[in-house]
């Protein structure tokens, strides 16, 4: 019985070690690479390493946007016990100031591997980090941050949780800025525990590459500043504000208002996030006068003083009434541009061929991209003349029928007072690697010449008489001269323009001399002011000011500008008035005008003033010429009245400012 019994035992031990050697066999033979993959699985465990993000830097260094190390602690539950979740959560206590009982109900309610605290700064991370208990471990957490807040937000966008560009730089320069991820491969005892590190098979992380831009970040928060209390003041829908180097196309500030924080982007609308300087389109308004002016001057279709009868504020062009805010019986061509006449411009317009108006704007980079280096822009609108109707240039001239951006608009101003040349708009200065080492640098690029030097000089003259003397008053500075143009422009609301609500706006640069800065804002729908002369302008001057006290390397050499006793004119210029056809467009469908010989006026004494009562203004203006006395003039007709008495001794310095009348029924004119 007892053999029997040991038999049995014998033959089970017998099956079960020749059961165990096919198994083995199968195991280390037969399946071999497979058990040796999954062996080295459990043991061998790579983790990919996320590549710190790059920096963004402004101008001069200051640091926009920058990757946070922070660190996520971990408890494994399946190796938890008590003594060890006391010792976590007594630890996580003392360091976050929180109750045991939280880590503890967080530790035993969790399942496998839960976050007991997340995006822990390097600073507390340091003490948590020596704590040694089975089944505890951390990770780095790498955070995006935006230390001040929106400041530039729609320059710089943001990233989301997956540390992906978003909006703005952020989105176009992502893989610059993103880097190349690492890996470790370390392996594992059964409990999990890390026991070494395979370093011939590990690679280290390699970190994204800065943006150096070319934003001065003490311009960009004055411009956000001002634009928020312009905003609130005129009670306005949205505000946008550029700032560019008008010589170098560089972009010192860009700003929409409402704006956001990259930081927090979740808590904000949609609407916020929309960079509105280069994804909105407008009607510019009278803005676009100052272009049409150039293309005139460039193709000497006009001269300075030349007269034009501006119909006392109201005339009929092709059936359609045209008006001006500010009516005048006539005015010379630089006044027009100085009191934004839109009669003046409908009249100005026929002087240039379709074709040659089409390709001026178009040079000026009007219905085109700028190519800057932010998502979204758009190309605007600019009719073919193909396209064009009897009234396109007109209306075109004073600022309708056709739409821009925001940047468009300045980088069109910039080639005004540049010297005529179209520069791409950058707002990327350089690229460096993570030690600083320079990889890529973006310099000024030329697009196209658009007009003569002569001609730019000259509109940067008239854009300073538009401030002294024009509708541009409000952007006067107390010791630095400043150029500009306001515009006002109707919206378009269901298809039809209304008269409720408009965009405003002012381009202005400063010093006038030798522009250094060129400034755009652009105030929709404001329903106090309403005009760019009396809601952009300020806002301008306010911020232009504030940049000329921060920067004094601007202006160096400023000295108070007295308006009462000194003429503007002298400030811009030394150059005498000159002589010119006094032309009066009574028929807008005359295309030639008959050629007049010039008459001989003699002049008995030139030391004094001679009287001019009852002289045609052709002779008036013929004989002020002569004596080298500048002049304004008002109304069509006969000279009624002279600021300057007839026997005055001649001050070169004085203006003389004459009045014209068909009949004399008019009111004198008394010198200033």
């Amino acid at each position: 019985m007892i053999n029997y019994r040991a038999l049995i035992i014998l033959g089970f031990s017998f099956l079960f070690f020749i059961a165990l050697l096919i198994r083995l066999y199968s195991i280390q033979i037969i399946n071999n690479e497979y058990y040796l993959l999954k062996a080295q699985a459990q043991q061998i465990k790579p983790r990919i390493v996320k590549a710190e993000r790059g920096m963004i830097k402004d101008r001069n260094g200051e640091i926009l946007c920058f990757t946070r190390d922070f660190f996520s602690f971990y408890v494994d539950t399946r190796m938890m016990n008590s003594n060890r979740v006391d010792t976590i959560a007594k630890e996580f206590s003392r360091v976050f100031r929180k109750s045991e009982s939280y880590y503890k109900k967080i530790i035993e309610n969790g399942i496998r591997n839960i976050c007991i605290e997340k995006k822990v700064p390097v600073e507390k991370a340091l003490h948590l980090k020596k704590l040694i208990v089975d089944g505890f471990f951390y990770e780095e957490d790498f955070s995006r941050v935006y230390p001040y807040g929106k400041l530039a937000s729609h320059v710089l966008g943001y990233v989301d949780r997956e540390f992906k560009g978003v909006s703005g730089l952020e989105k176009v320069f992502d893989k610059k800025l993103a880097g190349i991820d690492g890996n470790f491969v370390f392996q594992r005892d059964v409990l999990g525990r890390i026991v070494s590190i395979d370093e011939k098979k590990s690679k280290a992380p390699k970190p994204g590459n800065n943006l150096i831009l070319t934003i001065n970040k003490t311009y960009q928060s004055i411009l956000e500043d001002e634009l928020s209390k312009g905003l609130q003041k005129y009670e306005g829908e949205s505000a946008v504000g550029i700032i560019m180097n008008p010589n170098t196309g560089e972009i010192l500030a860009l700003a929409n208002i409402p704006d956001y924080d990259p930081n927090n982007y979740k808590d904000y609308p949609i609407d916020a996030m929309r960079n509105r300087a280069i994804t909105d389109t407008y009607e510019p308004g009278s803005t676009i006068k100052s272009i049409v002016f150039s293309i005139l001057f460039d193709l000497n279709l006009v001269k300075e003083n030349e007269i034009i009868n501006t119909e006392n504020g109201k005339y009929i062009f092709r059936n359609i009434r045209i008006s001006d805010s500010h009516p005048y019986t006539s005015l010379t061509v630089k006044e027009i541009l100085e009191q934004s006449s839109n009669i003046g411009m409908t009249k100005l317009s026929t002087k240039i061929p379709d074709e040659i108006f089409y390709k001026y704007l178009r040079d000026f980079g009007f219905g085109n991209y700028t190519s800057i280096e932010l998502p979204g822009e758009a190309e605007g609108t600019l009719k073919r003349p193909i396209n064009f109707t009897p009234y396109t240039k007109a209306f075109m001239s004073f600022g309708y029928e056709f739409s821009v951006t925001p940047l468009q608009i300045i980088t069109a101003y910039s080639a005004l007072i540049n010297g005529g040349k179209l520069l791409k708009p950058y707002i990327v200065k350089a690229i460096t690697d993570e030690k600083d080492s320079l990889i890529e640098e973006y310099k000024p690029q030329v697009i196209r010449n658009v007009i003569r030097k002569e001609t730019s000089d000259l509109m940067r003259n008239l854009l300073v008489g538009v401030v002294e003397n024009g509708t541009g008053k409000e952007a006067q500075l107390d010791n630095v001269l400043v150029g500009g143009k306001t515009g006002t422009s109707q919206k378009l609301v269901d298809g039809s323009y209304t008269s409720s609500k408009h965009n405003s706006s002012f381009v202005g640069f400063f010093p006038a001399d030798n522009p250094q800065l060129i400034c755009l804002i652009l105030v929709n729908a404001p329903k106090v002011g309403k005009y760019g002369g009396l809601v952009a302008a300020p806002i301008f001057k306010n911020v232009a000011q504030r940049i000329l006290d921060a920067d004094l390397s601007l202006a160096p050499l400023r000295k108070k500008i007295n308006r009462k006793n000194i003429l503007i004119d002298r400030l811009i210029t030394k150059t005498n008035s000159e002589n010119y056809d006094t032309k009066s467009f009574m028929n807008i469908s005359e295309s030639k005008t008959k050629h007049k010989e010039k008459r001989r006026i003699l002049i008995e004494n030139k030391n004094v003033m001679p009287n001019l009562i009852n002289h045609s203004l052709r002779d008036a203006i013929a004989i002020l010429n002569e004596l080298g006395v500048k002049y304004k003039i008002t109304g069509i007709g006969k000279i009624v009245s002279q600021s300057i008495e007839p026997g005055t001794p001649i001050n070169h310095n004085s203006i003389c400012y004459l009045q014209c009348a068909i009949n004399k029924k008019v009111n004198v004119i008394k010198s200033n």
